[in-house]
C-alpha cells in the first residue's frame, strides 16, 4: 500500500477476537517509531459477543482529527463487524477480512485468520496478532521489528512467545 502522511485504520470484530488489543499494539509500535497516533475504541457492553472497534489514526504530522472519517484501511474479523463499519472505509481503501468469517460486498483481500491461528499457532485467541501481522505486511504503516517490541510489551506475560508466532505466520501470510 505504502506510506502516506496520515493513515486512519478501523479494526471491527466482535467482544473476544482482541481486537482492541491489537489496535493498542498498532497504536504503541507507531509511538515507538516517533509517529503521532491516536488510538480509541468502542464497544458492546457484553464481554463477549458485541461489536468491538479499534480506530487508529497515525501520521507523521500532528492530528487534528480525533475519530476515524474515512478509514484507508478496514480489517473486519467478524460479519457484524464488517457490516456495522463498512460504510466508513474510503472509495479505494484497503478491506482487509477473516475470509471464512466474512462475506463482503466489495473488493477485499485477506485469509481464513481465525483457521491459520487455530491450526499454524495452535491458539485460536491469537486471531487478533495473526491478523495484525497481515496488515502490517499489507499497508507497512509501520515496521515489522516495531509491532513485535509493541507485543512485547502489551500482551499478558508468559503469552510473549504465542503472541509474537501468531503476529510473523500472519505477516508471512500477508508477504505472499
Amino acid at each position: 500500500m505504502g506510506w502516506v502522511i496520515t493513515m486512519q485504520i478501523r479494526l471491527a470484530g466482535f467482544g473476544g477476537q482482541g481486537v482492541i488489543l491489537a489496535g493498542v499494539i498498532l497504536g504503541d509500535a507507531a509511538a515507538i517509531e516517533g509517529l503521532n497516533v491516536i488510538q480509541t475504541q468502542d464497544y458492546g457492553s457484553q464481554s463477549r459477543g458485541g461489536h468491538s472497534i479499534a480506530d487508529l489514526i497515525i501520521s507523521k504530522d500532528p492530528i487534528y482529527d480525533l475519530i476515524v472519517t474515512k478509514a484507508d484501511v478496514l480489517l473486519a474479523l467478524a460479519q457484524l463487524g464488517y457490516d456495522s463499519t463498512k460504510e466508513s472505509l474510503r472509495e479505494g481503501g484497503l478491506l482487509i477480512v477473516d475470509t471464512e468469517l466474512v462475506q463482503p460486498d466489495k473488493e477485499f483481500t485477506g485469509a481464513p485468520f481465525t483457521r491459520i491461528a487455530e491450526e499454524e499457532v495452535g491458539l485460536a485467541l491469537t486471531v487478533n496478532m495473526v491478523a495484525l501481522g497481515y496488515l502490517v505486511a499489507k499497508t507497512n504503516v509501520v515496521k515489522k521489528e516495531s509491532v513485535e517490541e509493541a507485543i512485547r510489551r502489551r500482551v499478558p506475560k508468559g503469552t510473549e512467545e504465542i503472541n509474537l508466532k501468531a503476529f510473523r505466520i500472519g505477516y508471512e501470510e500477508g508477504t505472499k
